[in-house]
């Protein structure tokens, strides 16, 4: 694994259960919700969503590293329309969740 995913990994399991972090379905659904956070947050709007369902479902399933790979693939394309470094918005995002969790977690 890379630098960045051994750091949010790390990151994560300290925010969730042990069932929670190795349970795909967990992680899928947690990813599910950012994706379409991040669809609405690029301007994306609700009615264009089932017609996009119906087409990624009428197709053959693809293994989980392909698919993986095509997300980063259109995130990166994402991050160059918007001019967002996204390797530098992923380490934003690890700053503020530690900066959060220590808050969470420091009883004076």
């Amino acid at each position: 694994m890379s630098e960045y995913q051994n750091k949010a990994v790390k990151l994560l399991a300290s925010t969730v259960s042990d069932g929670s972090l190795m349970d795909l379905n967990d992680r899928r659904d947690a990813f599910l919700h950012r994706a379409l956070e991040l669809y609405f947050a690029a301007g994306g709007t609700e009615d264009a969503i089932q017609p996009m369902v119906e087409k990624v479902y009428s197709t053959s399933k693809p293994r989980v590293d392909i698919a993986v790979g095509d997300v980063l693939y259109k995130l990166a394309g994402i991050g160059h329309a918007c001019d967002i470094d996204i390797i530098q918005a992923g380490y934003n995002k690890l700053d503020d969740a530690k900066q959060t969790f220590a808050g969470e977690h420091h009883h004076p």
